[in-house]
């Protein structure tokens, strides 16, 4: 790791230090009259697994799709080098992301630097989808030792979140989980009768990932400081079955055979065009499934995510195909939009 990876966590445990004592006498007093003891609890859900939700055939800076550069460079790189985003396109000095890294990281990385964060999710309900399905159809699962080497927020890292931690100060997270099922009946995008119930789950035994968690705006915001080789942090790759006989599924057997990795695939998620509707994602996305149906998908009537990613690269390459529904900005919203409706409904 870089010297000023290494202090963006050194600072972030400061932050978190300095309420860690109260976090722990909360969690204590939730604990301890179902016997359970604070630091196993933490241990526990950090055993959880990390995952990197991404697209893998969407088109990085260099003209190639993610799962491409993967194969070839055999590492996972931020945004402020592939200029590959699936939030905002907000990567480069002044921008949003860059703002927001600096504030959450105190200002220990360089203006200049592009080897900045990875950011994925802790899967602490081991969703066979990731823990942040928002940010893409398929998702890496980290070796456990990388938990070291990451920081979390409770709270999407754009809207300046309170809640930073390490993972040895990771009382900051569980104790903002458990004051959100007080105040709100709801752990991420669960519902949760009590905090007997939330032990429980969190202190769920099983290892299998296991079913759908559908999760697009709830999640422990993990941050990957250092490198995220292929080889050497990444355990599982989990792909979308709508990917299965086509160049991609090659890309990802080729991928995982070079680096060790295992290969999973995710039930397919798919959607038929005449259910979406235009309460969830405005107006523009079912004619965007019409367009994406007739120009792709050979008029069957369903959408997901491998028909999504072949209409992201050809409005890349042929935008005045898809003008009339708007303009190159706009469409990446879209697309973003129309993959958020087949994860949750597909």
């Amino acid at each position: 790791m870089l010297h000023y990876q290494k202090d963006a966590i050194e600072r972030v445990k400061k932050y978190a230090q300095s309420k860690h004592a109260k976090h722990i006498a909360y969690l204590e007093e939730i604990c301890k009259p179902f016997n359970v003891d604070v630091s196993s609890l933490i241990n526990h859900v950090l055993s959880k697994p990390v995952t990197i939700n991404f697209h893998p055939d969407r088109f990085s800076n260099n003209g190639k799709t993610v799962i491409e550069n993967l194969l070839e460079q055999g590492h996972y790189y931020s945004q402020f080098r592939t200029g590959t985003t699936n939030g905002g396109k907000s990567a480069f000095i002044g921008g949003d992301r860059f703002l927001w890294e600096q504030r959450i990281f105190f200002d220990a990385y360089p203006p200049e630097s592009i080897e900045r964060p990875k950011y994925g999710a802790l899967n602490i309900f081991q969703y066979i989808d990731g823990a942040s399905v928002r940010f893409g159809s398929c998702f890496f699962t980290l070796k456990r030792d990388a938990i070291h080497r990451c920081t979390f927020a409770y709270g999407d890292s754009s809207t300046n979140p309170d809640t930073l931690c390490t993972s040895d100060t990771f009382a900051a997270v569980l104790a903002s989980l458990f004051k959100d099922i007080r105040s709100n009946g709801r752990m991420l995008n669960q519902v949760i009768a009590s905090e007997q119930e939330a032990l429980a789950i969190l202190l769920n035994p099983c290892k299998k990932l296991k079913h759908m968690g559908r999760n697009l705006d709830y999640c422990i915001e993990t941050h990957i400081h250092g490198d995220v080789s292929l080889k050497d942090h990444v355990d599982s790759f989990y792909m979308d079955q709508s990917f299965q006989g086509t160049s991609f599924e090659t890309l990802a057997e080729s991928m995982c055979e070079k680096y060790d990795i295992e290969l999973n695939w995710i039930p397919k998620r798919q959607i038929d065009i005449d259910s979406i509707g235009v309460l969830f994602r405005g107006p523009k996305i079912p004619l965007l499934a019409q367009r994406i149906d007739s120009f792709l998908g050979n008029g069957q009537g369903v959408i997901n995510a491998f028909l999504i990613g072949q209409a992201s690269r050809d409005i890349d390459l042929h935008s005045e195909k898809w003008v009339d529904l708007g303009n190159k900005d706009e469409l990446f919203q879209y697309i973003k939009q129309i993959w958020h409706t087949v994860a949750y409904f597909g």
